[in-house]
Order: structure tokens, then sequence, then C-alpha cells
């Protein structure tokens, strides 16, 4: 609120978590996998659906009605100032083209930075009606059937037994490194490909899996991952890009988890420089029209 200079983190999140859970009750869940809504492709993998826009439209009134005075960046509306300090990263359905084919992989998000500073997350997984919540310094916890309950991160210390969440991006590095897929498929148990990057962020936090890894060729979009790597990291888990720095809106590739797997994660693909993959250096593959 203007004026505060020590904010109720926890009282703001247990707020936010609130309205997140309202909206994907009420909007989100009903229009989930139902007959084919207006839709879009903004970009060859990236679809803007109608539910989008009244999810959208709907958290970004309830956020600002309880939080007056904070900017807000939601997809695919206006971005709104506030003042400067506090803004909340809003995606209304990470995992939109799931929400829209009826794929049960779908999470309603929020996040809110201060100065910059990811300090508050709330990710809610829509089909089993978990929401996970965080702030700065109280932890992490997930409500589910009216019961709230504190949650850790997977004790997995071994890449070899990680049950590993990768999004492949088809300009990304995993596909444009040469054989770098293939070396991460041979020193994990399993990888899986699920359409929701703050869920999988969540999943992580609740030791449902036990890495993630993400390479996009792009900057990483932060209305998908603000809120669920502040729940990640909440639960005791390390967030990095693959070459070991801070992840920020400027770099292409986040590896979270286990400080343990992540740091082994790094070691093992240095030879590959994720990193600096860009997307414009992918082409496509033999055959491909």
């Amino acid at each position: 609120m203007p004026g505060d200079t020590t904010p109720n983190l926890l009282e703001w999140e247990q707020d936010a978590a609130e309205i997140v859970r309202k909206v994907a009750h009420e909007l989100v869940l009903p229009s989930f996998g139902g007959p084919l809504t207006d839709h879009h492709w903004a970009t060859e993998t990236q679809v803007h659906t109608e539910d989008d826009a009244r999810a959208g439209a709907a958290l970004e009134a309830a956020l600002s009605d309880r939080f007056p005075g904070h900017g807000f960046i939601v997809e695919d509306r206006e971005p709104v100032q506030g003042d400067g300090r506090h803004v909340w990263y809003v995606d209304p359905i990470d995992g939109s083209a799931n929400h829209l084919r009826g794929i049960p992989y779908v999470a309603v998000t929020v996040g809110l930075a201060i100065d910059d500073v990811p300090v508050v997350g709330v990710v809610h997984d829509l089909l089993r009606d978990v929401t996970l919540s965080a702030s700065t310094g109280n932890g992490a916890r997930a409500l589910q059937d009216g019961r709230l309950g504190e949650i850790e991160i997977s004790e997995t210390h071994r890449l070899k037994d990680a049950m590993l969440i990768a999004h492949l991006a088809r300009r990304g590095p995993l596909l444009g490194r040469p054989d770098a897929l293939q070396r991460l498929l041979w020193n994990v148990r399993k990888i899986r490909c699920m359409g929701s990057i703050a869920l999988d962020l969540a999943l992580l936090a609740a030791g449902e899996a036990d890495l993630l890894v993400v390479g996009r060729g792009t900057p990483q979009r932060m209305l998908d991952i603000l809120g669920g790597l502040v729940v990640l990291q909440e639960a005791g888990g390390k967030v990095c890009t693959a070459s070991g720095g801070p992840v920020s809106a400027t770099t292409r590739t986040l590896i979270a988890g286990p400080a343990a797997l992540c740091d082994a994660f790094v070691e093992l693909m240095a030879d590959d420089d994720l990193e600096s993959w860009t997307s414009d250096l992918a082409s496509p593959p033999d055959g491909a029209r």
C-alpha cells in the first residue's frame, strides 16, 4: 500500500492466494477443455484465448482493489505503472494450449516483486485444486481440501536419480546444441515435458519432481516464472541459469531444484554453453517444412 515501509508479506500472500483460487474456480476451471473458444497463436507455439483475457481482467481487478497503487503486468493487457516499486506479474492461464485442448496440466499464477526483488508467489494447480504459495522469509505451503501444510523440495541429490521436467523449445538450446538433449536424458532417471513452467516450479517445491530445465533461446517471461520462483526458493530450492548465474528477465535458461542437482546439471552441460544460445541460431532439421 502507498506509505507502507514494512509490508506484512504473509498477509499479502494469503490475500493473493484467495484471489487466485476464486478466479480459478469461477472462470478458468469451468472453461477447461470445452469447445474450442476464440483464440489466436501469437507465435508458432504460444496461444492466447478469450479465457485468458477474461481471467486476466478479473485477476487485475481483484488485485488492484486489494493492493491500490501497485503496478501490474498481466498477459495480453496494457501494463499498469503504479507506484514504481510494487509490481504484480500475472499469468491468468499458464498452459493455455493445455487448457484449450483439455490436457490436465494448467496453472493460474501471480507473483509480486518489490524494487525488482520477487517476494510473494502463488501457483494454483487447476485440475488438482491445490494452491501453492510463499512469501520471503515465511516458507512455502500448499492448500488442498481446506488443509494447509508446509512443503519442501525433494531430497534427491544424484542426477542419475532425478525425475526431470524439461521445457523444450523448437528453437531452444537443448534441441539446437548437438547431442545436448541426448546427453541430458542419458544422465537422469526420466524426462517429462508438461506445458506450464509455473506448475513445474510448484511440483518441484512440493517434492513431486526433482529438477526443471528451461531453455528458450529468448529471454525469460517473468509472467510465467516469478510466482513459482518464490514458492520454490522458500521451499528450499535453488534457481540459476545453465551457466550457474542468477536468473533475470534478460537470461535465456532456467535451472531449478535442489542445489546439488542444479550444480550437477551446470557441470554436466558446461561444454554446451546453453545460456549463450539464441533462437536465431536455430535451423530446421532435415526434411522439415
